[in-house]
Parts: C-alpha cells; sequence; structure tokens
C-alpha cells in the first residue's frame, strides 16, 4: 500500500512541476516572396536587450536549439561588443555603426544574424469565481448505511489570478545581402524565470524558423 501511495505522489508532483513551466506560441509568420532554402555556415545569435547577462541566457538558449538541429551557431555576446549594438537604447541596432557591425560578422564568417528583443510585456488579472459542492459529513459509513448518512454544503471562495505574456519579435536575416528573410512575433505565457522563459522561447522560434524554409540544415 506504501509504494503504491509514494508513486501516486511522485507521479503528482511531476505532473504539477510540468504544469509550471511557460508555453510560447507562434503569433504570425512572414517571409520574403520567392526565398529559397540555403545552408548557413554560421549563424549569430543577437537580442537587442540592454541587460548583457538576461541577453546572454536567451542567446545561448536559441544557440544551443540550433545546434541541436545540426545548424552552427554562435551568441552575438561573444562576437559583438554589447556598446556596438544598440547605444542610444531604443531596442534597434543603431543605423551609425551597421558597417562595422556588417564587416565584423563576415570577418567572423557569419553569414546569417538571427535578431530577436522584446516587442511588449503584457499583465492580466481575472477573478475565479467561488464554487459550491455537497460533500458527506466526515467519518466511516458502512455499505449497508451510506444513504442514510447526512450531507453538508461546502464552499470554495472566489479568487484572483495573475498572467503575464511576453511579445517578443524575431527576425533573420542574410548578412552578405543585408536583407530581412523571416520574421515571426511570439508570445509566452506565465514564464516563472528567465531560464524557463529562454528554453520556451527557443525551442518554438527554432522549430518555427527551420520549418519555415529559409534554411537547410
Amino acid at each position: 500500500m506504501k509504494k503504491i501511495l509514494f508513486a501516486v505522489i511522485i507521479s503528482g508532483l511531476f505532473m504539477f512541476v510540468s504544469g509550471c513551466s511557460s508555453v510560447t506560441d507562434i503569433e504570425g509568420t512572414w517571409k520574403k516572396p520567392a526565398t529559397v532554402a540555403k545552408k548557413y555556415n554560421k549563424i549569430v545569435v543577437l537580442g537587442l536587450y540592454n541587460n548583457v547577462a538576461k541577453r546572454s541566457t536567451v542567446e545561448n538558449a536559441i544557440v544551443s536549439e540550433f545546434r541541436l538541429n545540426g545548424i552552427n551557431a554562435v551568441a552575438g555576446a561573444n562576437v559583438l561588443p554589447h556598446d556596438l549594438i544598440d547605444t542610444d537604447k531604443d531596442g534597434k541596432v543603431d543605423q551609425k555603426n551597421k558597417e562595422i557591425i556588417v564587416e565584423k560578422l563576415k570577418k567572423e564568417g557569419i553569414d546569417g544574424a538571427f535578431v530577436f528583443k522584446v516587442e511588449d510585456v503584457k499583465e492580466t488579472e481575472q477573478y475565479v469565481p467561488g464554487t459550491s459542492y455537497y460533500a458527506p459529513y466526515s467519518g466511516y459509513y458502512p455499505f449497508y448505511n451510506y444513504y442514510w448518512s447526512s450531507y453538508d454544503m461546502v464552499y470554495s471562495p472566489g479568487y484572483y489570478t495573475k498572467s503575464t505574456q511576453v511579445l517578443f519579435v524575431s527576425n533573420f536575416y542574410n548578412v552578405a545581402q543585408e536583407q530581412l528573410l523571416w520574421s515571426t512575433q511570439s508570445k509566452t505565457l506565465n514564464p516563472t524565470s528567465l531560464s524557463d522563459f529562454a528554453k520556451s522561447y527557443s525551442k518554438a522560434v527554432v522549430e518555427d524558423f527551420i520549418s519555415s524554409g529559409v534554411i537547410k540544415k
């Protein structure tokens, strides 16, 4: 009996932990018309975010997903100085440094750039009404007098739940041609931590990117 109870508890705990992971959905995808899939030698993953530590966490998660799919990729934090990308902190690559950045990427043998940034963060609050149901009084009732036992009304109070949606925009550029080939917007619901978000987001966007027909493995 103890072994069965232990197995049930472990199973329930696993389901609880699994349920805590965030979910990333692809909201929309665009691909440049007439784009033909090609193999890229090295892709740089670049986050337009001023916090280097957080940026690197997400960059490395995407790089790992690319490599799991047989695609050579490198984190932007390991290639480009942070102060060269977005000095005015407007969430865009500085135009004044664009030529310098492109030239540096080409020297590193990089022919593709996967660029991402936070588009918006939305927080909502929703009220969940309470419920009521009947339950027998506490105690043990034998089968023959079960239907003669009394019932009581049990109330479950209402409560508020908060939801967080993180919207990201991800773009892919051909470095040699300096052209945008692919873009997608994603939504991640209720990330519990940065690492949880990075895992969910990177898996979803890399799968969408590979299936878009822009790149060959």
